[in-house]
């Protein structure tokens, strides 16, 4: 509770870098047919080296791992879970001393953001993450580097070389925090028929983000 109170200034800090003051206002006075989400990108190479906390692992989830992903996100359900695994999406459930602390949503091929409605094709040598969660009380103890580590690893043996990310506005990407602000804030608008979306990109790799949400299309 103390870690989520004391990261309060930095998500608003970053909901206004990402996105400046207007659409704030437009998020109150226009939900829930405002959505927004962040789009980062991440060389995988930049954290292959990080030191790992020992302790740690990640296996693919299966079916005897459904009960423990429910248990830490109840906004979970079976269906939910077993439905997206049938669907080719990749789960890793992040191990600390065999208990299940975490989880790693991932996906190749497309990537499918489903808070904004929105797709993009990914090429052959990229992996979309999502949902990435690690308990609050496993947190600031290097359980998440470690799982990212471990994650990177795992997808450059594959042959991945990047990966994509996307987390809510206000939050940075997974394995963004620390590096220079590579990243697209997206925005969308539905009122029945009448659909808008909106781009917002930053720091060194903003060109590259121009010309890759051209491919973005409604899901």
């Amino acid at each position: 509770m103390l870690g989520a109170i004391r990261s309060w200034p930095r998500r608003i800090r970053d909901s206004f870098e990402q996105e400046g003051l207007l659409p704030p206002v437009l998020r109150a006075v226009l939900r829930p047919f405002y959505r927004a989400a962040v789009l980062g990108l991440v060389p995988l190479e930049l954290h292959l080296r990080d030191t790992p906390l020992p302790g740690v692992s990640l296996h693919d989830v299966t079916e005897k791992d459904v009960a423990a992903l429910i248990a830490l996100r109840p906004e979970y359900t079976g269906e939910k879970i077993r439905g997206r695994l049938r669907q080719g999406q990749r789960c890793c459930a992040i191990v600390l001393e065999e208990t299940t602390v975490g989880c790693i949503w991932a996906s190749t091929g497309e990537a499918r953001v489903e808070d904004i409605g929105l797709a993009l094709p990914l090429r052959p040598e990229e992996v979309v993450t999502y949902e990435v969660y690690v308990d609050p009380a496993h947190r600031r103890g290097g359980v998440y580097g470690t799982a990212r580590r471990a994650f990177d690893q795992r997808c450059w043996d594959q042959g991945y070389r990047r990966r994509i990310t996307f987390s809510t506005l206000g939050r940075r990407p997974f394995g963004v925090k620390g590096r220079p602000l590579q990243f697209a804030a997206v925005r969308t608008v539905g009122l029945g028929p009448f659909r808008k979306l909106w781009v917002r990109t930053y720091g060194p790799q903003a060109e590259y983000w121009r010309e890759r949400l051209k491919e973005l299309r409604w899901a």
